[in-house]
Order: C-alpha cells, then sequence, then structure tokens
C-alpha cells in the first residue's frame, strides 16, 4: 500500500514538473525531457493514446490544449534534432527588421543527409563558434553569427539592408561584424566574401578604434585556442622603469603582438620611434609580432598560425610555463 502510494506521488510530481516545463515551452516537452523531469514510458504513450498529447516533431510532444504556433514549430524542431535555429529564422527571432518566421531553418553539425520536412536544414563544422543564445524561449545561433550565415543565402541588396538594420538599431557594432568574419574566415566558407564586401563597401579602411581591434584580435587568439593575451600591457624593466606599452602579450613567454593601423602608424613620429620600441623589447629579451588590418581581416588563419608557432618556440626555452 505504502509502495503504491509513493508511485503514485512520484507520478504526480512527475506530471507537475512536465506541465511547468511545458508552460515554457510553448507546450512542449522532448521525450528525453519527461523522462528526466519524471514521467514513464507508459505514462507517455498513454498520453499518446489518449489525445492527452499530440506528436509535434520526432521525439517532441504538445499538450492538446495548445494550439500551434511558428514558435512552437521552430522550437520543436530545434529539440527534436538537437539544433539551433539559423539564418532567416533566427534573425527574426532577434528582430531584425524585414526578417519573419515564414519559415523554419535550424543548423545542427555535419550529419549524413538529415532531412525535414518543411524545414530547410543546414550542417556546419563550426558549430563551436555558433555562440548559441536564446531568443523568445528557442536556442538559436548569436546575433554575429546569424548575420554572416544570411550572407551565404540572401542577395546583396537585403544583406546590405540587414546590417544597415543590426547597426541602425545598436544590436551590433561594426567590430562584432568583422569579429565574426576572421573568427570563420576559411577556404570555401560560404559568406564570408559577401560580407566582406559589404562592409568594406560601407566602413572602407581602419573601421574601429585601435583599441576596440585589439579586443578582435583578442577574440580570434582566445578562438583559436591559444590562450587570453593581456590587452595594453605594460613591460617594465627590473628597477620598474617602463620600456614600452603593447597592444597585446603573453607575458609569460614574453611575447608581444602589436598591431599597425594605417590611422596611427603612417606618420614622421611613428616611423621614427616603432622600430626603436620594437628594439628595446627585443633587447629586454621580448619577442614581437607585428600585424596589419589585412592581416586580421582577411588572413586570420595565418595570424593564430604565427602566433601560435612563436607561443610553442617560446614554451621549449621556458619549460616553466604555466599559462598567458
Amino acid at each position: 500500500m505504502a509502495t503504491a502510494w509513493a508511485g503514485g506521488m512520484e507520478a504526480l510530481v512527475g506530471d507537475e514538473r512536465v506541465l511547468r516545463r511545458m508552460r515554457r515551452q510553448y507546450g512542449l516537452v522532448s521525450r528525453e525531457q519527461a523522462l528526466a523531469d519524471g514521467l514513464t514510458e507508459g505514462q507517455i504513450k498513454y498520453r499518446l493514446r489518449t489525445g492527452k498529447w499530440a506528436t509535434e516533431a520526432r521525439g517532441v510532444y504538445r499538450h492538446a490544449a495548445v494550439r500551434p504556433t511558428a514558435l512552437s514549430r521552430l522550437l520543436a524542431v530545434c529539440l527534436a534534432h538537437s539544433a539551433l535555429a539559423s539564418h532567416r529564422s533566427a534573425a527574426a527571432l532577434f528582430g531584425v527588421d524585414g526578417y519573419t518566421l515564414d519559415c523554419v531553418e535550424i543548423v545542427v553539425p555535419p550529419r549524413r543527409s538529415l532531412t525535414v520536412h518543411g524545414v530547410t536544414v543546414h550542417e556546419s563544422t563550426q558549430m563551436g563558434l555558433a555562440r548559441p543564445t536564446e531568443r523568445r524561449g528557442v536556442p538559436c545561433t548569436g546575433l554575429p553569427r546569424t548575420v554572416l550565415d544570411l550572407a551565404a543565402v540572401v542577395s546583396r541588396k537585403r544583406l546590405d539592408r540587414t546590417i544597415d538594420a543590426v547597426l541602425r538599431d545598436r544590436q551590433l557594432r561594426p567590430s562584432d561584424l568583422y569579429g565574426v568574419l576572421a573568427s570563420h574566415a576559411r577556404r570555401g566558407r560560404t559568406g564570408c566574401g559577401a560580407l566582406r564586401a559589404s562592409l568594406e563597401a560601407r566602413l572602407g579602411d581602419d573601421p574601429v578604434p585601435l583599441s576596440e581591434w585589439s579586443r578582435m584580435v583578442q577574440d580570434l587568439l582566445v578562438d583559436a585556442g591559444l590562450g587570453r593575451p593581456r590587452l595594453e600591457y605594460r613591460i617594465c624593466r627590473a628597477d620598474g622603469s617602463l620600456v614600452a606599452q603593447v597592444d597585446l602579450a603573453y607575458p609569460n613567454r614574453r611575447l608581444a603582438i602589436e598591431l599597425d593601423s594605417v590611422q596611427y602608424h603612417l606618420n614622421r613620429e611613428s616611423f621614427v620611434s616603432d622600430p626603436r620600441r620594437r628594439n628595446r623589447l627585443m633587447v629586454a629579451g621580448w619577442n614581437v609580432l607585428t600585424f596589419t588590418w589585412d592581416d586580421y581581416i582577411n588572413r586570420p588563419a595565418d595570424l593564430c598560425l604565427t602566433v601560435a608557432a612563436t607561443l610553442d618556440s617560446a614554451s621549449r626555452r621556458n619549460s616553466g610555463w604555466q599559462g598567458p
């Protein structure tokens, strides 16, 4: 008797957990979620058999009292395939002007011929760079990645309007768009060329302040797995006097990274002072790497490889290195 009572209480608790989840998810619950919340396979089948629940997608169920919507359909597909809403669907979730939830687009890791009726499925080998977020209760790609994805599937005119919208509404800064372009750039990556052309036509050279560019390079190096370099790092002598302040640095490997900008470095004063500054750093025992905007935006992989090789060389000389 006690066992039956306990089992009944567990079922009630599980049912309440599932109902709370369904209220948060447009009336939806996945099979895995229902089981995790305490229901049994038999209880799930009973709800389906009696019409209390309806199947919304593979392994995803909707409470019969809740009417389906465009949002619930999109969320159901994401739950069913461990996917992120992407492209036009993600743009609509972010409220980007010109996009509505009139189609379902998702992105998934590479897999063998995933086909879902009424759904546009994109496969990506760069899911780790998607910066997933949640909008209106639906998991989706981050907005910078969404704009890059759109660049691969919409016309140049619509892409220009999209960039206008996210900049005008202050959802993104130019540095966000250049950052996603650099982090995703690789041979054959669709969308990069179109996004780069649109940004160059709109913003021209030196589109971001030098300090913001430093953060973009920092993010690029972190995404490449090279650790986080220090920003605006002051390098001093043993007596405390300043040798130089560098844009980025890996102090424990004595690597300084300088960013040369046309705006700040093509003048007579910099022409004279920059080499002297680098010489002082070399004398102090530091390696110095210098990169330009062209290196960052057009050859980000080479930039990362150069930094990695220099760090590796420094590591072999300094076996006591413990991190940046």
